[in-house]
């Protein structure tokens, strides 16, 4: 069976306040209906739940969060737009088979 996995990149961005950012997550499952949420984590915290994509909602719209699925190509993406110095963080997509 496929193990399941993810690969984000870029592993690293520096972006200006008020411009917009995009993230992207790989991923590898034999799951008909994976589940991938994205996590922020600031320094000395734990990781926060953005937001949730999946096959039935593959588009999500957060405040200035928005991420977006495409199972045929299995990728993930997050935006974000009009970046505030508080976004500054760790970023992590986690993929669920169910």
């Amino acid at each position: 069976a496929q193990k399941d996995s993810v690969l984000q990149f870029p592993p690293e961005m520096t972006i200006q306040a008020g411009h917009n950012a995009t993230l992207h997550c790989n991923f590898s499952t034999s799951s008909y209906v994976p589940y991938i949420f994205w996590y922020q984590q600031h320094q000395t915290q734990s990781p926060q739940m953005l937001l949730r994509v999946d096959k039935v909602k593959p588009r999500v719209d957060s405040g200035r969060f928005y991420s977006a699925m495409s199972v045929e190509t299995s990728q993930v993406l997050l935006h974000v737009r009009d970046a505030e110095l508080q976004d500054s963080a760790a970023y992590f997509c986690a993929l669920s088979p169910h």
